[in-house]
């Protein structure tokens, strides 16, 4: 969307009573008024002005009664005190960032589940924190007051939670904490590529307080590490343009390419924004796989064939990124981008109980066990196995973002007193419009329903516009209000709005038809998809508990490690042909429950013509090279560079690559099957990038 001619809004929040049973605000409860000027096209709400429901609020139960709600239990770091009120034994930045990562999804689940268990674990890591914030406005361990790399990034990580307790309670003390701190740090603390990241708290604070130093700090931050003295890392402004694929670790680039659209909102100056929409851009040419999550294994690879994976924090990371595009330019395919990495990638990574996750994830596993991680990075250890806390620590802490930043975006307000339902998931939101509590709830078991309906409560009748996205994918969708078909264009891919008088008792409803369609990746693969979900193999798994390295429960426990194997047959190749794809795939509705990312009980699933193709199996290796980030000395400073030389023996079990020609050949003399099909969230082995029979 062109911005030459547009005019920046002013903002009026309105902080509305949060009721819940045994959850306490704050006692600051006044409207705020912000007079800071906002140039993006959407506004995201405070996060207690939305109820999840259907699957999402069991979704979000879920990580309450698993993970989220008891993450102590995995081990290091989050069996410490972490923020807490005690100092946690630690010289070190990452403890930090991790329990920072939690603390946010923990606090934003309760607040979306009205759970005062959820609450009150939170904020007895909030604030004591402030409790002990001195004269020189420092917020943390003591440790930290002495700069060194990344001793910023942790702050970065850590104040997304109070920016939601702040928002939800009115509680001034937090913005105040926090602009106070930024405000006593030289802007030298902020020029590593990892703490320039707090330039999102610190516009954050000046949209909230309206001081403009906060302002000129994120400003100096910015162009100092891209305009002044760059950064050697190919995440600058002028390497975002330049659309050549780069080598940066995957969490870096999604975090830092989100900067100059939270700048833009901020001044409307479209040289901030072009960049952002650049980076994201480049990981969609280069690096964008099937689950909508882009490569990292940990850094980005190409191209994003049926091996490649991704971390868990990159789900989390790239689905909050992308977010601010949304917001920054009102464009419907960011929206899209968010549901597919959310509706597959996310819980394609995790148990369903939320109780069990995996550091490295992607479309093709068919065995997850202490060996089976068949990238080049770490090689041959347990990278991609299934436990709460099995390889390294931000993934078990970022994990608990995702869901409830989704949720958390559901739905937002467009500056001219309208509502957007920016993203579809079952929900309610509240909120004044002209003085008028309003009420929207969104039915809909989507994205396994191709119905989506909005009814409205009102005070009184209220004129304002109310806006939903037609997905790219959708080109047959049907709108009704209070059941009479809205002749209008439909455009497809873009935000309808709907600027009316809404009395109580209105309904809108979307239908949104999913048609079959395959998509095509490295070496002949094909994956099928219908609407936002990707469908997976269905594989029958059998899975073996094993010790865990770092867990504080039994292997046998609540909070299980464990190996996955395939008990049933994997090696297919579809026979299909992309011009039938309706007529030849089946698509079977089960019995519905709010649990629909159980593999047992997912309520959709695709019948599927495929042959076996022989040979096609597990790989097995005695001996393998892996590589390993080292420290290098350059120019005086400490780098890190991927080595790639590093050799282990023993005994090691590989999920292969897709077959060659010569093994299809074959495949078309086996007997034609229908398989299975489910949707990639349900499944944890699977194969979702199959080979074709050729014809």
């Amino acid at each position: 969307m062109k911005k030459a001619d547009f005019k920046p809004t002013y903002i009026l929040i309105v902080l509305t009573s949060f009721l819940s049973t045994g959850c306490e605000l704050g006692s600051k409860m006044n409207d705020l008024e912000v007079s800071t000027p906002f140039y993006g096209e959407f506004r995201s709400v405070p996060i207690h002005q939305i109820q999840p429901g259907g699957w999402l609020k069991k979704y979000l139960e879920n990580q309450k009664n698993g993970l989220t709600g008891h993450l102590e239990h995995a081990g290091y770091p989050f069996d410490t005190a972490g923020w807490g009120k005690q100092v946690t034994d630690s010289s070190s930045w990452w403890p930090y960032e991790q329990t920072g990562y939690w603390i946010d999804g923990m606090l934003s689940t309760g607040y979306l589940l009205r759970d005062s268990f959820l609450l009150q674990k939170a904020k007895n890591r909030i604030y004591p924190v402030l409790e002990n914030v001195g004269e020189d406005h420092f917020i943390g361990p003591e440790y930290l007051k002495k700069y060194k790399k990344k001793y910023r990034w942790v702050h970065a990580v850590y104040f997304r939670a109070l920016m939601t307790e702040y928002l939800v309670t009115g509680n001034e003390e937090l913005l105040q904490k926090i602009r106070q701190f930024h405000l006593s740090q030289p802007l030298g603390n902020y020029l590593e590529i990892r703490d320039q990241l707090n330039i999102e708290n610190i516009l954050w604070a000046f949209e909230q307080s309206g001081d403009s130093a906060l302002y000129r700090l994120a400003l100096g931050i910015y162009d100092s590490l891209n305009y002044g003295r760059p950064l050697q890392r190919p995440v600058t402004a002028s390497s975002f343009l330049t659309m050549e694929p780069v080598y940066e670790h995957g969490v870096t680039y999604n975090e830092v390419a989100k900067l100059g659209a939270i700048l833009y909102m901020n001044n409307g100056d479209q040289k901030y924004l072009t960049p952002s929409i650049a980076a994201f851009d480049k990981l969609d040419k280069y690096y964008m796989m099937v689950d909508g999550v882009n490569v990292s294994s940990e850094h980005l690879r190409t191209p994003p064939d049926a091996l490649q994976t991704h971390e868990t924090c990159d789900i989390a990371d790239y689905t909050w990124s992308i977010g601010y595009l949304l917001m920054a330019t009102g464009e419907s395919k960011y929206a899209d981008k968010i549901e597919k990495a959310i509706f597959n990638a996310a819980p394609g990574a995790v148990t369903s109980d939320f109780k069990a996750l995996q550091y490295l994830s992607g479309p093709n596993q068919v065995v997850l066990d202490s060996t089976s991680n068949h990238n080049k990075f770490f090689k041959g250890n347990s990278a991609m196995m299934f436990g709460p806390n099995e390889f390294t620590e931000c993934c078990p802490g970022n994990v608990n973002r995702i869901m409830p930043n989704y949720v958390s975006r559901l739905w937002m307000t467009d500056g001219n007193n309208g509502v957007v339902a920016a993203m579809f998931g079952p929900s309610l939101w509240s909120g004044d419009i002209k003085g008028v509590n309003v009420s929207i709830e969104e039915k809909t078991r989507y994205p396994f329903s191709d119905s989506v309906t909005f009814s409205f409560q009102t005070g009184r009748p209220v004129n304002f516009p109310f806006s939903f996205r037609i997905p790219e994918w959708c080109n047959e969708a049907e709108v009704r209000i209070n059941g009479k078909p809205l002749k209008e264009l439909r455009p497809q891919g873009k935000y309808v709005s709907i600027d009316r008088k809404f009395s109580d008792g209105d309904q809108v409803t979307v239908i949104l038809p999913q048609k079959i369609k395959l998509s095509h990746w490295p070496e002949k693969g094909v994956a099928i998809e219908r609407g936002p979900l990707v469908y997976s193999l269905k594989i029958e798994e059998n899975r073996k508990p094993v010790p865990s390295r770092k867990s504080n429960t039994s292997s046998m426990g609540d909070f299980p490690t464990f190996h996955l194997e395939a008990q049933s047959e994997w090696n297919y190749a579809l026979a299909v042909d992309e011009d039938r794809l309706e007529e030849q795939i089946e698509v079977e509705y089960q019995e519905w429950n709010n649990d629909p990312w159980n593999t047992d009980t997912t309520p959709i699933q695709l019948h599927v013509p495929a042959r076996k193709v022989p040979g096609w199996k597990l790989l097995r290796q005695d001996t393998v090279f892996y590589a390993m980030n080292v420290p290098h000395q350059e120019n005086g400073r400490t780098v890190w560079r991927e080595k790639s030389d590093f050799r282990k023996n023993g005994k090691f079990s590989f999920t292969p690559p897709l077959p060659p020609d010569s093994a299809l050949i074959n495949s078309r003399h086996q007997p034609l099957e229908k398989v299975i099909l489910v949707p990639y969230g349900s499944s944890k082995l699977r194969i979702t990038i199959f080979p074709v029979v050729p014809q």
